[in-house]
Parts: C-alpha cells; sequence; structure tokens
C-alpha cells in the first residue's frame, strides 16, 4: 500500500487453509509472509509448515515432494524431513548424520480452519486463537465447509485493511447501501483481542426485503479480532445470525490470501445434512458480493496516516490505530531487553461509545 508506515508483517495468527482440503499424504507449496514454504500432512494426520527448500542441494520440497510416514521426502535426492524439521534419514547413506534441518511454523487447527503463527523474531506464539462459538454448533448453523467457505485468493491488499473497517461506521451507505451510518454501542479491547458492537437498521426506509420479510430490523453488527490476522463480523438480525470470518495472509509486502468463512443460522425445519437454503443461502451469497466491494477499495488505497477526520471519526480510529501497533515489532530489544510475552502489550485504552448519529 502507498505511504504504509511499517516496514514488517504484523505478528499473529494466520488462515493458510481449511482443514478439509489438506488429507493425509497431501503436500503443497506456498508462500506466505515472502518466504517460501511447503504445506503437508503426515499420513498420521499431522500438519506441518517448513521452509521449503532442502538443506542438501536446495530442491522445493513442495514441488514433487512426498509424504512417506511421518516424513516429508526430498524430490531431488529422497532426503527425509520429519514433520517437525530434523532430519530422519539419507537414505542412500543411512549411516551418515548432518547438523542440518528445516525452520517449522507453529500451526494449529481450530474448527477446521488451518492456522499458522507469524512473529519476525521467531518467538513462539504467546495468544491462541480460540475459535468462534456458530463454527462448533452444527446443530442450529450450517457447517462452514463446504458451505460457508470463501476462497478469494491473493489480492493487492495489506493485512491491516479489512479490520481497519471495524471503526469505520461511514462507509456502509455509500459501499454497501444500508441507507444509514452505523452506531457504535461498544469498544472494548483486551490486549490482543478486540470486540466491538455496531446497531443499524437492516432493511431500512423499505417495507420487505428477502433479509427483513417482516420490515426493518433493529439489529447489530458485533466484531471479534484476535490480531490482525483474523476478524470476524457477526450480523444479528432478530435471531438470525451470521458469523463472518476475514482471513488476510500476507504474501509479500503487498499481497495477501484472503479467505472468507461464513456460517448461517439453519432454516427452520432443515436436517443436519441439508444444503442452506432459503434466507441462509441468500446470505451466503450477498456477504460474498459485499465483500468485494470492500476488496476494490482497498486494493486501490493509500495509507493516510493523519486523516482529516470528520463526524467523531477520530474517536475509534484513533483507538483502533493504537491498539494495532502493538503487533508491528519493528526491534527485537526494548531498552536493552528483549520482548516476552508478558510485555508485548500495548497499554489499555479507555474509548467511550461515541453516540453521534447524523441520520
Amino acid at each position: 500500500m502507498k505511504d504504509w508506515p511499517y516496514d514488517v508483517f504484523a505478528t499473529g495468527w494466520y488462515q493458510i487453509g481449511y482443514s478439509a482440503e489438506l488429507a493425509p499424504g497431501d503436500v503443497r507449496p506456498v508462500k506466505f509472509f515472502d518466504q517460501d514454504l511447503v504445506l503437508f500432512r503426515s499420513e498420521g494426520g499431522e500438519v506441518s509448515l517448513l521452509d521449503a527448500y532442502c538443506p542438501h542441494l536446495g530442491a522445493h520440497l513442495g514441488h514433487g515432494g512426498q509424504v512417506k510416514g511421518d516424513c516429508i521426502e526430498c524430490p531431488f535426492h529422497g532426503w527425509l524431513w520429519n514433520t517437525d524439521g530434523s532430519l530422519e534419514e539419507i537414505p542412500y547413506a543411512p549411516n551418515a548424520t548432518r547438523k542440518v534441518s528445516l525452520d517449522r511454523w507453529h500451526t494449529a487447527e481450530v474448527q477446521g480452519l488451518l492456522l499458522a503463527w507469524y512473529d519476525g523474531h521467531g518467538r513462539a506464539p504467546f495468544w491462541e486463537y480460540p475459535g468462534v462459538p456458530e463454527y462448533g454448533d452444527q446443530e442450529n448453523f450450517y457447517p462452514i465447509y463446504p458451505y460457508g467457505a470463501d476462497h478469494v485468493g491473493v489480492r493487492k491488499i495489506i493485512t491491516q485493511m479489512p479490520i481497519e473497517n471495524t471503526p469505520d461506521y461511514f462507509h456502509f451507505p455509500l459501499v454497501h447501501g444500508t441507507g444509514q451510518p452505523g452506531r457504535p454501542r461498544l469498544w472494548e479491547e483486551k490486549g490482543e483481542y478486540l470486540h466491538t458492537r455496531m446497531g443499524y437498521w437492516f432493511g431500512y426506509g423499505k417495507t420487505a426485503t428477502w433479509l427483513t420479510p417482516d420490515g426493518p430490523v433493529d439489529g447489530e453488527t458485533e466484531t471479534e479480532a484476535w490480531g490482525l490476522g483474523l476478524s470476524l463480523a457477526r450480523f444479528h438480525i432478530g435471531d438470525f445470525i451470521t458469523a463472518q470470518m476475514t482471513a488476510t495472509t500476507p504474501v509479500d509486502k503487498e499481497h495477501s490470501q484472503i479467505f472468507c468463512t461464513m456460517a448461517v443460522s439453519r432454516e427452520p425445519g432443515s436436517s443436519m445434512d441439508d444444503p442452506p437454503t432459503g434466507r441462509a443461502e441468500q446470505m451466503l451469497r450477498f456477504q460474498d458480493a459485499q465483500i468485494r466491494r470492500d476488496f476494490a477499495i482497498w486494493e486501490n488505497q493509500k495509507y493516510i496516516e493523519h486523516p482529516p477526520y470528520a463526524g467523531g471519526e477520530e474517536i475509534y480510529y484513533s483507538a483502533f490505530r493504537r491498539w494495532s501497533k502493538q503487533f508491528y515489532f519493528d526491534k527485537p530489544y526494548r531498552d536493552g531487553k528483549r520482548l516476552e510475552g508478558d510485555q508485548r502489550k500495548a497499554e489499555d485504552w479507555t474509548v467511550p461509545v461515541y453516540d453521534h448519529n447524523p441520520v
């Protein structure tokens, strides 16, 4: 992004795929954080994300490498590498030992999402992603895979831009056709966790819509974020709920791999095996289209570090940008001491609920 102030990727958890798409024995060449990597699942079911190039003679393990038991085999000379990156065996020299290994990235599988931890200084994760209740509740919500798994692909968007939508209450009428801006109700920061609530009328100004067949509903959009890579918007429209995760994972300094994952309330009377129908099916398609309207803005956006705010924007935009700074570790040391887990958090800011509503 033009005029982006940071030279580093933000620390945190990021989505790298869906569990259902990586079966035992599968191997994938991937690129994240400007590094070539190999993603595979061992025959025993363990997921591993390693640096891609074999330390022997530099072959890319993701192009022609094969899973052999709990190892990945180099396609060039057959060296076997364990899921933890250690050298298991040199098949043509079984008695040889070499002090070489591949860097392994911390990964997690939570409710069908494949996640990787990034920290520019190589530190182990110092928070965990807890998951989303709707993603684990298939009795009341359609499963996220395959119905709510949207592979957006690689876009010229940096990680922070989707989640920077959180304090933007005034773009909804023009970009999403809501008829009125949002009304802030809650702003809560707890370290790496950000929780907000925003009210607005769904179906505003209309007698009935497919989403609000009984007329306008005074609903709410609740957001949750765990760092900058995983951002959830939960739409409450009466008892109809949609939980949409936008996951933005850097590929390089300008591009990100984007996944959008949704769980939608089941239609009354649907069984566990039924696909989404009615309002649920329409909501999935609708939100896929809505998020792409934002993408069109973000892909062509310039970062304004000190915007000329209006209408009270400064309260929540300023709070968000203060909160976001904690994830950019430009230097591994501060005052001569290495940043450890309990030192990583920015101060908590108390932000008042701003009740200005121009509508």
